[in-house]
This record gives structure tokens, C-alpha cells and sequence, in this order.
């Protein structure tokens, strides 16, 4: 059995509907290779031994990740490209939903933390390095490499998005119902990169505190007319202590540009009071930036603008919290409070 993808359109032949894993290695997309497809056994994925511990609200119950089919692939765009990805696929329980899942800073790295709290909750996933490995600050890579600083500005996800659609229509037999981008930082940056320059990637993008200036040939610019048309929705969501000037102004000249009636059917922007950087400080900064499998509309972010694209319903207000232990929900509920979409004021 091949399975070939002639200009990322699947034609499967031999089998019906689904694929068992590791067929997927033989998946044919343009400028890929594909490294390995195996089936992860429950609880036995590993980070590499010596990784940094992250912060408590990051997902790291590995052990308890329920059996998913692991998709490692290169993506070689341009001669100067090396854009390293994989794909997470739940065996069973799918959500029928894809979520992309972006980068920090000058990215490096694959997000395993953010793969793993996708596949927990039902969702199919993918990550990127963006093309290159290193710590996010590092920015040396891409002196002398134009092709990679093009990588970096918007071709990996875009790359990362079609193969993880492609895998998602060989191993299940057909394609999610919707597909999600949650991200921060230069993640928030990302997501909006993909509703200006790909409409068409992703139905619902929430993009915390984006770094709207960090690139280095290309920029946000805030043309997002096809991905309103097609029927897209942007939530854009930044801390106050967090210089969130840029995302106001941002927001302002779409609505100056576009009319606030257009803007605001399909784009909210929430300031978090107090909060730092994608969710820091001592106030509710917990509002669905993390995913969880008992998400709800009320409380998740991510959960309201997946109702918002699939039920039509725009979120009139989303509860923040904050936990006794910052990010650390089995110490229980210090305090909530109600975010609305800005201008109106928070409570």
C-alpha cells in the first residue's frame, strides 16, 4: 500500500478509510521527508533526559498520555531549509479537531509540552522548530540565511499545518472538522502570520501578546479580510502589565480600516488586568492559554472561540482565575473575575 499526496491532496489507495500509523511514513508531500510514524504505547513518551522542568501550569503528565501515532518529519522548502516538525495523533478518542500549537521567542525547539496537553485532551497536534535548533533568544542562526529567516516568518507553520493535515486525513480517512491555533508571544505573532498570508489554515486562532514586531523580511500587517470572509475568528488576548499597547493599536486600525461592525464579528481583544507575559503575575491569569481536558466555555478561552467558529456564538465574557499556587490547580480557587472584550472595562 502507497499513500500519495500530490500537492498536499490526499488520494489514498488500497484502504477505505483509516491508516494504521506507521503507513503513514510513506506518505509522498512535496519538499518533505518523513522520518518516522510509530504508534506511542500509553505513558511512553519521554523527554529526553536533563530537560529543563517548566513552570506548573505546563503540561508534563506524559505518563498518563493515552496512546497516540507519532509523525516526524523535515520540511526542505528552499536549499537553505532544515525545518524539523512532528505530528501527534490520539489512536483513540479523537476530538475531530486540529490544534497547531506555536513557539516562544526565536522558537528552536519542538513544544512537547504543548503536543502533550493537546493529545490529553483530544485534539491532534504539531509543532515546529521553525528550521533551525537552539534556545529561544538565540537569533545567530539566521545571520547569512535568508531562506531560514523566511522559515522562521511564516513558512515552517504554514509547512508544519499542511503535513499535519495530511496526516490527520491518512491515519483517521478523513479530515478534522476544524482546526485551532494557540499560541503566545511569537506564537500570538504566528498565528496572525497564518490568517493574513494562509486564510484558509486555520478557522479559529488565539494569539496571546503578539509579537507583532519580531521577524526579519516579513511582518504583521493586518490583512485579514480573507480569513474574516472564509468565515475565520481571532482572539487576541495580551496582560496590561505587558505593554499591550501594540495589540490596541492593532486592533484600532483594523477597526479604522474595516468598520468595528466587521471587526467585531469575527475578532475580540481582551486586556487581562495585571497580567504580565502570557500569563504571569499575581492576579487571574488563568483563562484557557492552557489546555485542559475539563475546558469550558465559561472558563477557557480556546473553548470559547471553538464555539464561537462551530455554534456562531461570540463570547460576551470569559472567567480568569487564579489558583493559591500560581498556574497549580489542584491547590484550589483564590479568586476569578470576568474578562470582557475590550474597550469594555473588566471587572
Amino acid at each position: 500500500m502507497v499513500i500519495y499526496v500530490p500537492a498536499l491532496l490526499i488520494a489514498v489507495s488500497s484502504i477505505a478509510s483509516a491508516a494504521p500509523c506507521d503507513s503513514l511514513a510513506r506518505l509522498t508531500l512535496p519538499n518533505t521527508t518523513i522520518a518516522s510514524a510509530r504508534l506511542v504505547p500509553p505513558g511512553a513518551f519521554h523527554l529526553r533526559a536533563g530537560a529543563r522542568r517548566p513552570s506548573v501550569e505546563i503540561f508534563t503528565a506524559f505518563d498518563r498520555l493515552p496512546a497516540f501515532c507519532r509523525v516526524q518529519a523535515t520540511l526542505t522548502p528552499s536549499p537553505d531549509s532544515h525545518i524539523e516538525l512532528e505530528v501527534w495523533l490520539p489512536a483513540a478518542g479523537w476530538n475531530g479537531k486540529y490544534l497547531g500549537v506555536g513557539n516562544g521567542g526565536f522558537a528552536g525547539s519542538i513544544s512537547y509540552f504543548r503536543l502533550g496537553e493537546a493529545v490529553n485532551s483530544g485534539y491532534a497536534s504539531a509543532s515546529t522548530d521553525t528550521g533551525h535548533k537552539g534556545l529561544s533568544r538565540d537569533s545567530q542562526w539566521s545571520i547569512g540565511h535568508p531562506e531560514k529567516q523566511i522559515d522562521f516568518d511564516y513558512r515552517a507553520i504554514h509547512g508544519m499545518t499542511e503535513v499535519a493535515k495530511a496526516a490527520i486525513h491518512a491515519f483517521y480517512g478523513r479530515g478534522a472538522d476544524h482546526s485551532y491555533f494557540n499560541a503566545c508571544s511569537n506564537g500570538g505573532r504566528q498565528g496572525l502570520m497564518e490568517a493574513e498570508r494562509y486564510p484558509s489554515d486555520y478557522d479559529g486562532i488565539m494569539a496571546g501578546a503578539p509579537a507583532l514586531h519580531l521577524g526579519f523580511k516579513t511582518f504583521v500587517s493586518g490583512e485579514l479580510d480573507t480569513f474574516r470572509d472564509r468565515g475565520g475568528k481571532l482572539i487576541i488576548y495580551h496582560g496590561s502589565a505587558d505593554a499591550p499597547q501594540n495589540s490596541i493599536d492593532f486592533f484600532g486600525r483594523l477597526q479604522s480600516r474595516m468598520g468595528r461592525n466587521a471587526v467585531d464579528g469575527f475578532m475580540q481583544l481582551y486586556i487581562v488586568p495585571g497580567m504580565g507575559h502570557c500569563g504571569s503575575g499575581e492576579v487571574p491569569n488563568d483563562f484557557g492559554q492552557w489546555v485542559r481536558t475539563d475546558a469550558d466555555p465559561q472558563h477557557s478561552m480556546l473553548k470559547a472561540l471553538e464555539r464561537w467558529v462551530e455554534n456562531g456564538v461570540p463570547p460576551q465574557s470569559v472567567i480568569a482565575t487564579q489558583y493559591k499556587e500560581d498556574g497549580n490547580v489542584a491547590t484550589g480557587v483564590l479568586r476569578t473575575r470576568l474578562l470582557y472584550p475590550y474597550p469594555k472595562k473588566t471587572q
